[in-house]
């Protein structure tokens, strides 16, 4: 006998509605792998990326720039000891990538990141605009 899950509806409808929008992703995504929170804010002077890493290590975390892609990548790895016997495990492990298609505006040379409190802080510039320049007729 089948039960009626309306739940489950409801987290199918909210994922296929997640595919819609490239701001939003699956905790997991298809290949198994988790993809970590992201809020994006930006001010006058750039963004800031934060991201939800608890218990990954600073060592563990990738981050790179290229041709305007920024790419955090990283792995979590959970330890219960070989003779443990796992009753419940909720707790994401394992390898995760998030792309970010920078515009062109930021100063890629003075992007900075840390990671404090399992939180990872990209702190994106935007690069300095051009002022206007005054020429002399001589």
């Amino acid at each position: 006998m089948n039960s009626y899950l309306p739940f489950a509806l409801f987290n199918d409808l909210q994922r296929d509605v997640n595919r819609l929008f490239d701001n939003r992703v699956e905790p997991y995504s298809s290949s198994g792998r988790w993809a970590p929170a992201v809020d994006i804010v930006e001010s006058d002077n750039g963004y800031l990326l934060t991201m939800d890493v608890p218990g990954v290590s600073r060592e563990s975390i990738d981050i790179t720039i290229d041709s305007g892609v920024l790419t955090v990548s990283g792995e979590r790895k959970v330890d219960h000891g070989e003779e443990a016997k796992v009753a419940i495990n909720e707790r994401w492990q394992g390898q995760f990538v998030r792309r970010f298609n920078l515009p062109d505006t930021v100063d890629e040379e003075q992007v900075a990141a840390k990671v404090e409190n399992g939180v990872l802080a990209l702190h994106i510039p935007k690069a300095a605009a051009a002022a206007p320049r005054k020429i002399t007729v001589q």
